[in-house]
């Protein structure tokens, strides 16, 4: 029987490269995302919801019935000084990035048995201080406890959480408004690498832990 992978934010960047990487695998792929679907295949069900909402998540998993990894992606990203940086565009990096996560994750769990996978696709600023990033920081610090917590939790269960921590990836993100802050984006990760870790990770034997994997390129570093 093909697996069912759950992905959130799957209509740009990141999401919709995994989308589309699990797609050709033959797994089933669930999609979240705000905006409409930009896949039509057989195996590919897409949901047009808000996942900072949790009364229209309600209506959502209803709908599934069964899910082997859930890939927690969706994000939100403003780059600028705190005393910049609006209260509209704070609610929005901690609604996505932080309560979009977890409410996807707490209705998620209810579909998931033993041997399943949760990945947080998080961030460096889960893990340091960024300039100009303190919203993102904050929302991704928190999904960085978050998922510390529950990996521990859930080990009893023999479910496995992952949280993936990238430095710069090349997206559609960075632009003329935020230009990438290390040079070239094409030398950023790609998205497909970030596919090709999950697919290392849940082709592992069950018993190795894989809690935290930070990568990033070489024109930049972290700690």
């Amino acid at each position: 029987m093909n697996k069912t992978i759950l992905i959130t934010g799957t209509t740009s960047g990141v999401g919709a490269t995994i989308a589309y990487h699990y797609i050709e695998k033959g797994w089933n792929v669930i999609g979240f995302a705000r905006g409409e679907s930009i896949f039509q295949f057989p195996n590919y069900k897409h949901f047009q919801v808000d996942i900072s909402n949790s009364y229209a998540l309600y209506d959502v998993f209803d709908q599934i019935y069964n899910i082997d990894v859930l890939i927690n992606n969706a994000a939100v990203f403003t780059m600028k000084s705190f005393s910049n940086t609006t209260l509209n565009e704070i609610d929005d990096m901690i609604d996505i990035n932080l309560k979009g996560a977890i409410y996807v994750t707490k209705f998620a769990l209810q579909k998931m048995e033993k041997g399943s996978r949760i990945f947080f696709i998080n961030s460096v600023a889960g893990l340091e201080e960024l300039e100009d990033q303190s919203g993102y920081c904050a929302s991704k610090h928190g999904l960085t406890g978050f998922a510390g917590v529950l990996g521990e939790e859930l080990r009893p269960r023999g479910i496995k959480v992952t949280s993936i921590h990238p430095g710069g990836i090349d997206t559609p993100l960075w632009s003329r408004d935020i230009p990438y802050p290390c040079g070239d984006v094409s030398k950023a990760i790609s998205p497909i690498e970030l596919a090709k870790v999950i697919d290392f990770v849940c082709e592992s034997k069950f018993n190795i832990e894989y809690k935290t994997i930070k990568m990033f390129p070489d024109t930049e570093w972290h700690k």
